[in-house]
């Protein structure tokens, strides 16, 4: 092989890898349970601080999309002002990490597919 083809050959080699290697860091997955109608839910990054709130609707379900991945506490506060403890769930690239209603089983992480 010729010297510029070799060099050519490893620049595209190492700019594929760079590329991999950001798109791995971007990942997100979602967070996702059951609470009562207007309920609030507060989810906050162990390490990074990320911080998202939603309130519940009539139904009851909350999705939260696009979470990096990570480490995360998640708040329930009543329409009451009374405050569950908070649980702590992990969010892995495409998946969906469940939280648990108070009293039941503890919240975990849930893989990709689940």
């Amino acid at each position: 092989m010729q010297p510029t083809f070799k060099f050519a050959l490893a620049t595209a080699v190492l700019a594929t890898a760079v590329t991999g290697a950001v798109d791995a860091q971007s990942s997100s997955g979602n967070i996702a349970g059951e609470a009562v109608a207007g309920d609030t839910i507060t989810v906050t990054g162990v390490d990074t601080g990320f911080r998202r709130e939603v309130r519940i609707e009539k139904d009851g379900k909350f999705q939260i999309r696009r979470v990096p991945t990570g480490e995360y506490q998640v708040v329930r506060v009543h329409k009451d002002g009374a405050i569950d403890p908070a649980q702590g769930v992990v969010v892995r690239p495409g998946g969906t990490a469940r939280v648990m209603e108070a009293g039941k089983a503890a919240a975990g992480d849930a893989t990709p597919g689940t």
